[in-house]
């Protein structure tokens, strides 16, 4: 189980029988094995802000990765005289994805927003702060080791032999670090959003077996943009739990 969050302070009882707090900081998760926590949201959602605001401040949690999936269900819909706004970041290809994990997890291919799914094992409404810390608290550990590098070529990704895994498709997300759009139309029109880590697009690099050593290629991320590499375990419906999941490196890192 991994700690997401300190939940009390260093007490003054602790500091006289230790004499220090600098030891006691249970709350840092594995930077080697973080968690993933997915948000799918909408512009166009009266619901989604308050979600997109605690997933923006997870985004700079160690031993996370966050993502947000816009969807597109709610571009087409007119709300009174706000009329319509069509998210620019939705994609049918989020949307097709937020279905396969509530097939999986929900039994049913219906969906709502804000949804959060972390580390594909459990589903939350989004904006639940407390619900999402447990969630996250409790989410399996990633179970391989998974390496994600800078080169001069662009991101070299591999996975080693013999970890005796479930096979899995390994994906890479295109990510847009920071963005701030003025809504003009529907149900947040005249608001400001700012958003943390979008999906721009979504490839799968390749399949493992779970066994074999695997060395696969992505491309460098553009300026202003970064990328995460998935590990997901395969399954008959819907998708299946994360085995793994990184942020690409930082030019330099």
């Amino acid at each position: 189980m991994m700690t997401f969050r300190l939940t009390a302070t260093c007490a003054s009882l602790l500091a006289f029988v230790s004499g220090a707090c600098a030891d006691t900081d249970t709350n840092v998760r594995s930077t080697e094995a973080p968690v993933l926590a997915e948000l799918f949201t909408s512009q166009s959602c009266s619901s989604c802000p308050p979600a997109e605001a605690l997933f923006a401040e997870l985004a700079d949690e160690p031993g996370l990765v966050t993502i947000e999936w816009h969807v597109d269900y709610w571009d087409d819909l007119v709300y009174g005289r706000e009329g319509r706004w069509e998210d620019p970041y939705s994609q049918a290809s989020h949307t097709r994805r937020q279905r396969d994990y509530n097939m999986s997890l929900r039994g049913t291919m219906s969906v709502y927003t804000p949804q959060a799914i972390v580390n594909g094992q459990s589903e939350l409404v989004g904006s639940h702060r407390d619900k999402l810390n447990t969630a996250i608290e409790s989410a399996d550990p990633a179970s391989i080791a998974l390496s994600v590098a800078r080169t001069a070529d662009g991101i070299k990704v591999s996975l080693p032999q013999g970890q005796d895994a479930p096979s899995a498709i390994i994906r890479h997300v295109r990510l847009l670090e920071k963005q701030s759009t003025s809504v003009k139309g529907g149900e947040n029109a005249g608001r400001e959003l700012a958003s943390r880590n979008i999906a721009l697009s979504s490839a799968v690099l390749g399949k493992w077996d779970g066994t074999s050593a695997l060395s696969l290629s992505a491309p460098t991320p553009e300026a202003g943009e970064n990328c995460a590499i998935l590990v997901q375990q395969t399954a008959e419906r819907g998708l299946g739990p994360v085995l793994a999941a990184r942020y690409c490196p930082e030019a330099g890192a």
